[in-house]
């Protein structure tokens, strides 16, 4: 949170704050709704994401229980690892074991954090000659995790050497089955699936981006730029663990905007207004699904079931 506040703190003393805001003002009710409809697009996908993922692990899930445990923690995202809510709520609802539902959520952002990585490769941010080259390490660093996670049973042969005792006796089994259900998700049959539908929606995000900017006036920005703005940004964040989103995302965008010629105001403009109707295009979303779900808040467990 003192990250995201030192962050936020730095954006607002670059830029000239009063014009953020009349660039923010700017926007009319039809821009907010069309982004509110490319909201429903992008929730409605990675929801789908995430019940598959569920099913794929075993987990046994209503689509009313994913349902209400994606809401919340979409609506918890912008939080220090506030995504995980969802893996609560799920335990909670559906008796899902937390080890296991973390993996599917945390697939979902390592997935996320792959495509933003190859799009914004592909587009390149001007002046970056250092991106691509440490886009294709970062690669490299991935190849050799899914090599570990091949070899997850003699990960658990030492986790359960090394952490089983003391206080941390259950650390080692719990962090095996986060590492197995992990795996399970990047299976090529699996991910071959999994990859379009992010593509999708996290394109659906962009445009959201995209329109937002062309809504305040920010017409030259071309969907080519505001691919690479966007997703370099959300990468940063994604990349960083336990990150705040909140901050993160709009120093990188800012960053990013810059190097495409743009000012800090006008990167602070685009990043901010944009935050803000999407982030409440998604807590009203989330609300409602709360209130339409609540009912299941009711059905709590005592043991894991998958």
């Amino acid at each position: 949170m003192l990250l995201s506040a030192s962050l936020l703190a730095f954006v607002f003393s670059i830029s000239n704050i009063s014009q953020v805001m009349e660039y923010i003002l700017s926007l009319s009710l039809a821009t907010m709704a069309i982004v509110f409809a490319l909201a429903v697009v992008y929730l409605g996908l990675k929801w789908v994401q995430f019940h598959r993922y569920l099913d794929k692990e075993g987990i046994i899930a209503t689509w009313r229980q994913s349902l209400l445990s994606f809401a919340v923690g979409e609506m918890t995202l912008p939080i220090p690892a506030g995504i995980y809510a969802q893996n609560y709520v799920l335990r909670t609802t559906a008796c899902a074991d937390f080890s296991r539902s973390s993996a599917a959520t945390t697939a979902i952002l390592a997935m996320e954090a792959i495509v933003s990585l190859l799009i914004v490769g592909i587009v390149d941010i001007p002046e970056w000659g250092w991106l691509r080259p440490l886009i294709l390490v970062l690669f490299a660093g991935a190849v050799v995790v899914v090599a570990l996670f091949l070899m997850v049973a003699r990960l658990r042969d030492l986790a359960g050497g090394l952490l089983s005792a003391g206080p941390l006796g259950k650390l080692g089994p719990e962090f095996i089955e986060t590492v197995e259900g992990f795996r399970d998700l990047f299976r090529p049959k699996v991910a071959a699936i999994a990859m379009p539908i992010a593509v999708v929606y996290l394109v659906s995000l962009v445009a959201g981006f995209f329109v937002t900017a062309h809504g305040m006036g920010i017409i030259v920005l071309s969907f080519a730029e505001a691919l690479a703005i966007y997703l370099f940004a959300l990468a940063v964040e994604e990349l960083v663990p336990f990150s705040s989103n909140l901050g993160v995302i709009e120093a990188g965008g800012v960053a990013a905007a810059q190097a495409f010629g743009y000012g800090f105001t006008e990167g602070l403009a685009m990043m901010l207004g944009f935050r803000l109707v999407w982030t409440g295009s998604v807590w009203l979303l989330g609300g409602l699904t709360m209130l339409l779900l609540r009912g299941e808040f009711g059905n709590r467990c005592e043991g894991d079931r998958r």
